[in-house]
């Protein structure tokens, strides 16, 4: 279906497919898929970006709007969409991932709550960090990030025009070494000073028997961790900064150089 609007794209086919691959990613990204945000909100943001970055997207609108043209693209979009969503998820996965590991030290994981927010379930710890990250992603302007990398996927894969490369499987493996990676670089330093402190206690135990070292140890771990966190707390805003800035950015280009 071809329309003749000057607010519209030349074709509702091209604006749907847009809106496919936009709304796929807006889904994905932690903080809109929290069911505290209503989905009357996703769709218009989606649909507010659509109409933002149609003016970018070079497309053969006529093609597209044949019926098994159009039904190919979708697919190819949901593909791409999905892919670009798991790109940016991961990064926030790394994030949590960090805070899990320092909240199982701690003993925190023996409490876990949901947040609806955030649409995790997980300790205060997680909604701490990724409360602190997301944060940190509008700080730093990871957002205009999010924006050009959806502006120049329209570019570097047209619409319905995806073709994965053969090296799809090892990007994908690089972007979760690299989730991984950045969780340790999150989580070590104060997770690995409170498995120092463990071993400390059970060298403790064995020298001191009568000493109930879990009742005292535990209550003494939490207050190190936290104090820890609170020392640490300027150069843990210094690496979640650059990890939702420049390893967003990276995931993003490294998923489109697959896609294109």
């Amino acid at each position: 279906m071809v329309v003749d609007s000057p607010l519209l794209p030349s074709s509702m086919a091209v604006f749907l497919l847009m809106s496919v691959r936009i709304g796929l990613v807006i889904t994905l990204i932690p903080g809109l898929s929290g069911r505290s945000v209503p989905n009357q909100a996703k769709v218009a943001l989606t649909v507010i970006l659509a109409l933002m970055l149609s003016p970018f997207v070079q497309a053969d609108a006529v093609a597209l709007s044949r019926a098994e043209r159009f039904v190919l693209a979708l697919a190819q979009e949901f593909l791409v969409g999905l892919a670009l969503g798991l790109a940016v998820a991961m990064i926030f996965a790394a994030v949590e991932m960090a805070a899990s590991i320092i909240s199982f030290q701690l003993g925190f994981s023996l409490a876990n709550v949901f947040n609806p927010t955030l649409n995790v379930q997980g300790t205060a710890l997680n909604t701490l960090y990724l409360a602190l990250a997301a944060l940190l992603l509008f700080i730093t302007n990871g957002h205009h990030l999010l924006l050009l990398g959806l502006q120049s996927s329209f570019q570097t894969i047209p619409l319905g025009g995806v073709s994965p490369a053969p090296g799809a499987d090892q990007t994908l493996v690089e972007l979760s070494a690299a989730m991984f990676s950045d969780a340790l670089r999150l989580g070590l330093p104060i997770a690995g000073t409170l498995l120092v402190a463990d071993v400390a206690l059970g060298i403790l135990s064995r020298m001191v028997p009568q000493m109930n070292v879990f009742f005292v140890g535990l209550s003494a771990k939490v207050f190190a961790g936290l104090l820890l966190l609170a020392l640490t707390l300027p150069f843990l805003v210094r690496v979640l900064a650059d990890v939702v800035t420049r390893e967003l950015g990276d995931s993003v280009a490294q998923m489109l150089q697959v896609l294109r």
